[in-house]
């Protein structure tokens, strides 16, 4: 039997599928190049939008993609900004989130977690370095300048700040983190603290992560033992301030403590 015909039909039949499958893959090919090139115009008008007005009109999780923009390449973030504030419940609620929740999300890698925790400790940085020489002489301008140290913060943060004799900030200084106890406060450090930086006035800032700013029995007395170091060597406690949520306390405006006279 003559196959000749037969098998010219299967040469030209496996040329055929090679040509459509060529085809198909040049279709998709397209497809992947118009949606990164509708994906590059789109970043790149977030960031015209936000060359030019800033974060005004931003939605929360229209930040967060701006911001993933830098932590994953080649994708859309929108998805997973809104993922985030999802999981999270706010923008505060993701930049507060730990290292080991944010790589649960979908295309959150660890420098992308990483990233996002950035941000609070940047903030810190920037006030802690933009107040320095200021003075602050009432208790508005002392809870304004301790507030950003606690952005993000998800566990307990005691500081103290050292002023000259003319109220003007020099340096804002961490005793402990991480407990609510304060156990872990270290008088010693308070004193070496006010000794090296030349103190003549000091405030203090804790955080009641998750809680009220309104003073514990504990924040009370601990206050009183840490006046009475300060004043063994001649530096004047000012204020003890406490940021809860959105609120914060002023120990010397709630009159709890005869301390500030």
């Amino acid at each position: 039997m003559d196959h000749g015909f037969e098998d010219i039909t299967a040469i030209e039949d496996d040329e055929l599928s090679r040509a459509v499958a060529e085809r198909a893959e040049e279709l998709k090919e397209d497809t992947r190049r118009e949606s990164s090139d509708h994906a590059k115009g789109h970043r790149q008008r977030m960031k015209d939008r936000f060359l030019e007005t800033g974060l005004d009109g931003f939605a929360p999780h229209e930040m967060l993609e701006l911001l993933l923009f830098y932590a994953i390449p080649m994708r859309d973030t929108k998805k997973t900004a809104h993922q985030l504030i999802e999981r999270f419940g706010s923008l505060s609620g993701v930049l507060s989130a730990e290292v080991s929740e944010l790589v649960k999300i979908p295309y959150i890698t660890q420098s992308a977690a990483v990233l996002i925790k950035l941000i609070p400790p940047l903030l810190t940085a920037y006030y802690a370095d933009a107040g320095k020489g200021t003075s602050y002489s009432d208790t508005t301008a002392l809870s304004a300048m301790f507030r950003p140290y606690f952005v993000g913060a998800s566990v307990s943060k005691f500081l103290i700040a050292c002023f000259d004799h003319e109220l003007h900030l020099i340096n804002v200084s961490e005793i402990s983190r991480g407990t609510s106890s304060y156990t872990s406060i270290e008088m010693r450090k308070i004193l070496s603290e006010v000794l090296s930086s030349g103190c003549a006035m000091a405030a203090l800032a804790h955080n009641h992560p998750g809680g009220t700013a309104s003073p514990s029995e504990e924040d009370i007395a601990v206050t009183r033992r840490i006046n009475e170091l300060l004043s063994a060597v001649d530096v004047k406690l000012m204020d003890h301030i406490i940021v809860g949520g959105t609120q914060t306390y002023s120990m010397r405006d709630g009159g709890e403590l005869g301390i500030f006279d």
